[in-house]
């Protein structure tokens, strides 16, 4: 009866970790087709970015209020947040810079190896076992991310790819950081303190640059609230999964971001699918699919005493 209430505990927190994890990743593809409307209405780039992390910052706070949490939390979670937020800014500077070099697709899917990195790295530290199924499964949705995307690569700049290379890198490390900073402080308290910091210091780069541009109008105003909104549900929800996934299957499972922007994308822009992206977008489902069986196979296996004794 015990092993049995403790596989219905572990499939409620499994059922749990998944719905946080897709609620993230419909927040974060929302988020650009928002960001969108604002740079289309009068705004630039560093000032959405800005702002999106300032409203972004301010909605965490109602949370933290609305929960009944503090706003102080101890040093060793502030040294992990402010790690976290560091690598965040590094972050978005790399992958915006990347797309002045390289088309928008190019950098999408340069930027996505970071679940396999993460896979790696977990591997290599001893956490979660990286075997060679689950490397193609991660391979194989990354051939079908790119399907999905069709990138084009007549115009690489090295620049970019290089940036885009530095993007994929510097989210590892807000990722590691961030389910650190967690083991000291709730999910809201973290993502206040990450999206607050990023938020402030692009303020000073905007600030110091001249660069502010607001928005003309009412909608490219919306367009700003919404991918502040975006940026706040999804980092919460995202980094609240890691208290049901592992960092490793919380990530694998975000890959579905991009193909929910490019499916947000076809219906609010009317920019429809080729046969080709259907067959990457499920190819790439398919093999998130097979990973996260396998990443449940092997918490069983763990977690099972008979399997740890080999009866």
């Amino acid at each position: 009866m015990t092993s049995m209430a403790a596989k219905s505990a572990t499939r409620e927190e499994w059922r749990v970790g998944i719905a946080l994890v897709l609620l993230s990743t419909i927040a974060f593809a929302i988020g650009p087709i928002a960001a969108k409307i604002a740079l289309d209405n009068g705004s630039n780039v560093l000032t959405v970015v800005t702002l999106r992390g300032v409203i972004g910052a301010t909605l965490l706070a109602v949370l933290v209020v609305v929960f009944r949490q503090h706003f102080r939390i101890s040093r060793a979670a502030l040294r992990w947040c402010l790690a976290c937020g560091v690598f965040s800014a590094v972050m978005v500077y790399g992958f915006i810079g990347a797309v002045a070099y390289i088309p928008v697709s190019v950098a999408v899917l340069i930027f996505f190896v970071h679940p396999i990195l993460i896979a790696v790295i977990a591997h290599w530290r001893g956490g979660e076992r990286l075997t060679g199924g689950k490397l193609l499964l991660a391979l194989g949705a990354l051939a079908g991310l790119a399907l999905a995307l069709a990138p084009t690569f007549d115009t690489l700049g090295m620049t970019g790819v290089a940036l885009a290379a530095l993007a994929a890198v510097t989210i590892c490390g807000s990722i590691l950081c961030a389910a650190q900073a967690q083991r000291y402080a709730t999910s809201t308290q973290v993502n206040l303190y990450v999206t607050g910091l990023a938020g402030a210091s692009f303020a000073v780069i905007t600030s110091l640059l001249d660069a502010w541009s607001l928005p003309s109008n009412t909608l490219g105003w919306l367009g700003i609230v919404g991918a502040g909104v975006g940026i706040a549900v999804g980092l919460l929800c995202f980094f609240a999964s890691f208290r049901y996934l592992s960092p490793v299957r919380a990530t694998m499972l975000s890959n579905v971001e991009p193909l929910l922007s490019i499916l947000f994308a076809a219906v609010i822009l009317g920019q429809w699918l080729s046969p080709i992206q259907w067959l990457g977008a499920a190819m790439m489902i398919g093999a998130i699919a097979l990973f996260e069986a396998a990443g449940r196979r092997d918490r069983s296996d763990e977690s099972d005493p008979a399997s740890r004794d080999g009866r």
